[in-house]
């Protein structure tokens, strides 16, 4: 009789801590996370822009991450630009390009796909290179998502495995690495023909 008890506060005990952990990681999930998506900031190159210097953290003009693309323009017609960023982060680059403005807004002229990842730290500038639009007035985009962590992170490799059907990775399929959400665009300064 005595170890029927003793058996029965166990069973009760661990039923109450397995609850109260699946009813906290219940929680968890469903609250999401406080975003804490950095500042981005566009400038032109050797340009100091006091918009930028109170959002991003001054960078050191000696380490700058060199765009790809710069071979790619005609030297004369090309446009540096350099994206700083106020803390350390990992964006993926969708897409860079130019806009110029019309009566009824602002049109991409020209986008070049990137799909790259760009590791930022805080007071490393990275360079942005486009080519400079005929168009009287222009600005140049960046278009970039920001890395999941925490439960959205959580919640998308759940449901890739839902959709796998296999909590395992006999697929070939990347588990567990990064994921990407968002699809978010910073804008340099207008820039003028004459400029």
């Amino acid at each position: 009789m005595i170890t029927l008890s003793w058996r029965m506060r166990i069973l009760r005990t661990a039923i109450g801590v397995i609850g109260l952990g699946m009813g906290l990681g219940l929680v968890w999930l469903t609250s999401g996370e406080s975003p804490r998506t950095p500042i981005l900031v566009l400038n032109r190159e050797g340009r100091a822009e006091a918009r930028a210097s109170r959002q991003a953290v001054s960078a050191d003009s000696s380490k700058v991450v060199l765009d790809d693309l710069r071979r790619k323009y005609d030297p004369r017609n090309r446009v540096e630009f350099r994206v700083s960023s106020t803390q350390d982060s990992f964006i993926f680059v969708r897409a860079t390009g130019v806009q110029f403005r019309t009566a009824s807004g602002w049109k991409s002229e020209a986008e070049e796909y990137r799909g790259e990842i760009w590791r930022l730290k805080a007071g490393i500038p990275h360079e942005v290179c486009v080519e400079r639009s005929p168009s009287e007035t222009w600005r140049a985009f960046v278009r970039y998502g920001t890395e999941m962590n925490g439960p959205s992170l959580l919640r998308a490799q759940l449901r890739e495995a839902w959709i796998l059907r296999s909590f395992s990775n006999w697929t070939g399929k990347p588990w567990g690495g990064r994921r990407w959400r968002g699809s978010y665009e910073i804008f340099s300064e207008e820039v003028t023909a004459r400029c």
